[in-house]
């Protein structure tokens, strides 16, 4: 079976669900969410360009990612498959990978480096304090009061609204881009008889 790098045979379409797609696809997105997040991890830690452009790619490429994948569906479909069935496929493939890259974020953040929320949450206390502007000095007090207080967002809090706002933003997302794989015809001779 290869579905999970993106190549669907024709006559597979029939036996499995878009859940099972979703699945093998996710694992996969799941990996292009880990190097994302590992960018951006390094450009905030050490600021970099290479990271920085590195992040702002990955980040880009998602919306192609996902057409390419339920245009290739649709298209081994020979253009059956209604957008409901699309759009779970995305969603699928969204949870399946936002809850892959939440591991690595979690055992990033309890494990490599325990103080990462801290050390940004300092970052910023020094951005505001340095700003020649009333409420920026505002910001910086009450960051350092949670810090005090200890009050500091949890790893697991931090990555569970991740994984909310990656299922979120991927539902609407994966809509538009089953909206898309559907909205070019499917020429049944060329894209049907060899694997898309």
């Amino acid at each position: 079976m290869a579905c999970g790098s993106g190549f669907i045979k024709m006559n597979e379409i029939e036996a499995h669900s878009p859940y099972r797609y979703g699945a093998d696809q996710g694992l996969y997105f799941g990996l292009y969410l880990i190097c994302f997040y590992t960018c951006g991890l390094l450009n905030m830690t050490s600021p970099n360009l290479l990271y920085s452009l590195g992040a702002m790619a990955l980040f880009m490429g998602v919306p192609f990612l996902i057409y390419r994948w339920l245009r290739r569906t649709y298209v081994a479909s020979r253009g059956r498959l209604p957008l409901s069935a699309l759009w779970m496929q995305g969603i699928v493939i969204f949870i399946c990978g936002t809850l892959i890259a939440a591991l690595a974020l979690v055992i990033y953040l309890k494990f490599i480096n325990p103080t990462f929320i801290v050390d940004q949450m300092r970052v910023l206390i020094e951005m505001y304090s340095s700003m020649d502007w009333e409420r920026g000095q505002e910001a910086a007090d009450m960051l350092q009061t949670l810090i005090d207080m200890k009050l500091v967002p949890s790893a697991m809090s931090v990555v569970m609204e991740t994984v909310w706002l990656g299922v979120f933003s991927g539902s609407i997302l994966s809509l538009l881009m089953g909206l898309l794989a559907r909205a070019r015809k499917v020429n049944h001779v060329k894209d049907t008889n060899h694997f898309v």
